[in-house]
């Protein structure tokens, strides 16, 4: 675990020094949707890192859409008029 840590460690450091002047730069929304983009990297890297047995990224984003995805279909396949 400590050597998968300190590889993530030295990954998310050169993404510090690559993104360190513009992430500085960010305000606001900008800012948001780069933490955003971020969380399902952490997300992986602690499944990485713990060797956890977690839900993969696509796993877990199918039980999230899949009620809403069911819907919009049987919405579409009505002719889209409720």
């Amino acid at each position: 675990m400590i050597v998968r840590l300190g590889f993530s460690v030295a990954l998310f450091a050169a993404l510090a020094v690559a993104q360190g002047a513009s992430v500085k730069k960010m305000r606001g929304k900008e800012l948001a949707a780069f933490t955003l983009l971020l969380l399902p990297v952490l997300y992986q890297d602690a499944i990485y890192v713990r060797q956890a047995d977690w839900p993969s990224l696509p796993e877990l984003m199918g039980v999230l859409l899949k009620t809403p995805a069911a819907a919009l279909d049987r919405f579409l396949a009505s002719g889209g008029n409720g």
